[in-house]
């Protein structure tokens, strides 16, 4: 265990030191900024707090969707630089001449992708909040579920697109190819669904969406007279399990099929 630690807390400082993070954060900032959603700046008095707490639930939930490309963006960087390029590069090769498990070694890579992802959304999500409406920011400590049900929307909405991005690139062992590939696949729906007007219910960010007004407005009519049960599955179960199967593939292919001669 303390050398998987040492091993994942290296391949995570490894992808901080790319100044790429700090420009990933400004953009993802800048893209939720420019959305407009929930922009008006409010100077709520403190005993108001449900009027607080719904704002600040209707801010953060409609903010996540508008990350879904900075996400994606980060995701498929950490992934190609993390994974293909060291493939590419005759570096998983080195590592794994050591006495080092190859589990070891994917689960280093995979998580560190994972959570360097989901701290520049959840980095980002905050920020903006505090930049259109920082007074109604003051009080999120107080609400504890709002910020829990945001944390859940990234999670799940990064676990897809990191585990997207992972196979990509262990398929491809080529920085280009995973960057491009991986961006491609998980872009295209959304940039498609867009231009005909057609949502996807099963991928994110309109799975992201549906799932967060599920938290927002909770079990009640107003939610179902929106959606129906076969759409909520869809857009709950479907996009985790598509990524644990890709992460599954990947692991496996990794630790039993990859070839690193």
């Amino acid at each position: 265990m303390s050398r998987f630690r040492f091993l994942f807390g290296w391949e995570f400082r490894n992808l901080l030191r790319f100044p790429v993070l700090e420009l990933l954060v400004g953009f993802a900032v800048y893209l939720a900024v420019l959305s407009g959603e929930g922009g008006t700046s409010f100077n709520f008095p403190a005993s108001i707090g449900s009027q607080i707490a719904s704002h600040i639930q209707r801010h953060f939930h409609t903010k996540v969707q508008y990350l879904y490309v900075p996400m994606l963006f980060a995701a498929v960087v950490f992934a190609s630089v993390g994974i293909a390029r060291e493939i590419e590069a005759g570096y998983v090769k080195v590592m794994l001449s050591y006495p080092m498990r190859r589990r070891d070694l994917f689960l280093a890579k995979f998580l560190s992708c994972f959570l360097a992802t989901l701290a520049i959304v959840g980095g980002a999500a905050f920020a903006v909040m505090f930049v259109q409406n920082w007074s109604v920011s003051l009080y999120i400590v107080s609400f504890p579920f709002t910020v829990f049900s945001v944390l859940v929307l990234l999670v799940v909405q990064t676990f897809y697109v990191t585990c997207v991005a992972a196979v990509v690139a262990v398929l491809s062992k080529n920085t280009a190819l995973s960057f491009i590939g991986s961006f491609g696949v998980l872009y295209l729906p959304d940039y498609m669904s867009g231009l005909i007007g057609v949502k996807v219910p099963f991928l994110p960010p309109d799975s992201t969406g549906i799932l967060g007004n599920f938290l927002l407005l909770g079990d009640t009519s107003a939610f179902w007279r929106l959606y129906d049960l076969t759409t909520f599955l869809e857009a709950t179960v479907v996009p985790i399990l598509i990524g644990a199967v890709l992460f599954q593939f990947s692991y496996v292919y990794f630790t039993r099929r990859f070839d690193v001669v």
